[in-house]
């Protein structure tokens, strides 16, 4: 029986594709695909996270982090977030501030400092698209009554437009959307790349290793999702709760009979028999 691939949005996939050394070339192409850096910075690229894949990974579920520096020094930070996280854009200003400062020493000069950019990959709507129809955004330190880009400016990221869209990193994002073996092989016809990336996807998909990790990795995900629900509905109950012996208090001060106020609150003829007593 066939089994299902291992789906490139997945951490684990992810990881042991672009987090490994060997496949740098594939790693070079999709950054190509979405910054308009000068196809000579990725000649040199170094992971500088390289041990992205451990056996079960402590973080949270759905956030997969890879660091590499070009040629210029300059840091590329890239995750996928496969689930919806609070706060994710001051995640990331806290993040990338910390890249910054940590490039440099006590004595060091500010000139040392190289730019961070960080590229987000979400499964979810990160910005409304009553805000915006793009699905590729680029955001910087901006003035926009001056026109004047507070930062270096060196990347000029193609913004998509609908009625000419950027093709290839359409093609790059379709590949991390594909679930199945027929959407991957579609999209494997849209570079060499890419086909290679499909070839490797497949087969992660046959080793048990992986496979192994990609489960362990649902199950958190799933399990942190349970742990979420169940913390919600606790509070939820809880506020209910309140509010019921709330009303009943009140209830009681006016005198209502306690079938009366049973009825009205949901709570037990005990726990309204309490509250009375403590009056």
């Amino acid at each position: 029986m066939q089994k299902t691939i291992l789906p490139p949005k997945s951490n684990t996939v992810f990881q042991l594709l672009f987090g490994d050394p060997r496949n740098i070339e594939l790693l070079a192409d999709f950054l190509q695909s979405v910054l308009d850096i000068p196809k000579d910075e990725y000649r040199d690229i170094v992971i500088v996270n390289p041990c992205l894949t451990r056996e079960y990974p402590d973080e949270k579920p759905g956030i997969v982090d890879l660091r590499v520096k070009i040629r210029s020094g300059e840091i590329i930070h890239v995750e996928i977030q496969r689930e919806s996280f609070p706060a994710m854009r001051n995640r990331l200003i806290f993040y990338d501030s910390g890249m910054i400062v940590g490039q440099i020493g006590e004595g060091e000069n500010y000139e040392a400092l190289k730019r961070v950019i960080t590229i987000l990959i979400t499964n979810y709507e990160l910005i409304p698209k009553k805000q915006s129809l793009r699905y590729h955004h680029r955001f910087t330190l901006y003035d926009p009554q001056a026109a004047v880009e507070f930062t270096n400016g060196r990347d000029k990221s193609r913004p998509y437009i609908p009625e000419t869209p950027d093709v290839y990193l359409w093609h790059w994002l379709r590949f991390f959307r594909a679930e199945t073996r027929e959407e991957l092989d579609m999209v494997a016809t849209a570079s060499p790349a890419i086909e290679k990336a499909t070839a490797r996807v497949l087969k992660l998909s046959k080793d048990e290793r992986a496979r192994m990790i990609h489960e362990y990795e649902v199950k958190a995900q799933r399990d942190e999702r349970a742990r979420t629900k169940y913390a919600v509905d606790s509070a939820v109950k809880e506020a209910e709760k309140a509010n019921s012996l709330s009303i009943a208090r009140n209830m009681l001060k006016r005198g209502r009979p306690v079938a009366e106020i049973a009825e009205d609150t949901g709570l037990s003829f005990a726990e309204i028999e309490k509250l009375r007593m403590n009056f």
